[in-house]
């Protein structure tokens, strides 16, 4: 479970893995990271996200067991941290498995998640200087060299390291904490609609003339930019919806993690 009463601190600290800090902040398990649950979540979580496991498959508590070399305990309170997180769903008497998303569970978010980055683009205007606007700047290099190398998962992991920086140049815990409650599963909805047509150059593009729009300290042009992309997003995974790819990928299009 996300914590709510702690500052917003840089996403890009010295740790040599930012994602899985990443992931273990979203969960709630700063400090237990080291612990068999906090490190079983982790994974299970990235699992779900890069969809090793598909939405509304399976999560065998026997089999993650096995793999983790544990009993099923720290298995059973790994699901239910995920649970919290909305990235699990466990029905009385059956197995849990990752969520399954509605279509109006997803314009929700995607609503919501659009008025949210307005309002980042709007304070990133307000209070980061072009010093702090440095911090965008290199993570917005490093995207671009994923999409040189036509890279997706890693250009996936650049962006969403990217907008958790400029959450935290916009300078507002309060903000910061509400976007944190949807952390997860906008992850496991922005994967799901990458690896099913995402355009990367139009997303790369649509960064650049972001970050542009800060140095020129373009409030109006910043957040509406920032709610085209959450529209324009919302609008790829309501047409998955309607074609039935939604829901599952084939194995010959799944994106290995390294």
């Amino acid at each position: 479970m996300t914590t709510v009463d702690q500052p917003a601190t840089s996403a890009l600290s010295t740790s040599p893995d930012l994602v899985e800090e990443l992931l273990t902040r979203l969960l709630g398990v700063t400090g237990r990271e080291d612990s068999l649950v906090g490190k079983i979540a982790v994974e299970v979580a990235r699992d779900i996200i890069e969809e090793r496991v598909n939405p509304g498959g399976d999560l065998n508590s026997f089999e993650l067991a096995k793999r983790f070399g544990t009993s099923r305990t720290p298995v059973r309170e790994a699901l239910l941290l995920l649970e919290k997180q909305g990235m699990v769903e466990v029905p009385p008497r059956r197995r849990p498995r990752a969520t399954m998303f509605s279509p109006q569970a997803v314009s929700e978010i995607y609503e919501l998640r659009g008025e949210l980055y307005a309002l980042v683009a709007q304070h990133i205007v307000e209070h980061a200087d072009d010093t702090a606007l440095a911090a965008l700047d290199e993570r917005l290099a490093t995207m671009a060299d994923a999409a040189s190398r036509e890279d997706h998962e890693a250009y996936f992991w650049q962006l969403v390291l990217f907008q958790e920086e400029s959450c935290v140049l916009a300078a507002n815990d309060t903000l910061k904490q509400t976007i944190d409650t949807l952390g997860l599963r906008v992850l496991h909805l922005r994967h799901l609609g990458m690896d099913r047509g995402w355009q990367l150059d139009r997303s790369l593009a649509d960064h650049e003339r972001l970050v542009q729009a800060f140095h020129e300290r373009d409030t109006a042009l910043a957040a509406a930019l920032n709610r085209t992309m959450a529209r324009n997003a919302l609008a790829g995974l309501m047409a998955l919806f309607a074609d039935g790819r939604f829901v599952r990928r084939s194995d010959a299009d799944r994106i290995q993690r390294p």
